[in-house]
């Protein structure tokens, strides 16, 4: 899948401790998962710290989506200032999907007898 990133703007909020970032992304087929975006937009501005993808909206009736990243020295910081399930949403590990199994199975179990 073909993508590009286009920083609209990019700007320092030195009271938060943070880069903040304006993007639109071009690609090719369906939109592009939230990993794709973060690897791509890391590895486009040769970013280091921990980037907090705050969204990603497909623009109508275009193969474009417009986003907002949001970009901490280290995950600690970030975790400081963001709300919780936007750290776990962006630490790649996705806190809900390996819950929601497990609360299922009691469910059925709790059934079964």
């Amino acid at each position: 899948m073909k993508m590009e990133i286009e920083i609209e703007q990019r700007r320092e909020n030195k009271l938060l401790g943070r880069e903040e970032i304006y993007f639109r992304v071009r690609y090719d087929g369906s939109t592009p998962s939230r990993k794709k975006v973060k690897e791509n937009l890391k590895n486009a501005l040769g970013l280091k710290g921990f980037i907090i993808l705050q969204y990603v909206k497909p623009v109508f009736g275009s193969r474009e989506a417009k986003g907002y990243a949001k970009i901490y020295e280290s995950e600690k910081k970030a975790r400081q200032i963001e709300s919780s399930y936007i750290t776990k949403r962006n630490a790649g590990g996705g806190g809900k999907a390996e819950e929601k199994p497990k609360e299922m199975k009691e469910a059925k179990e709790g059934k079964n007898e």
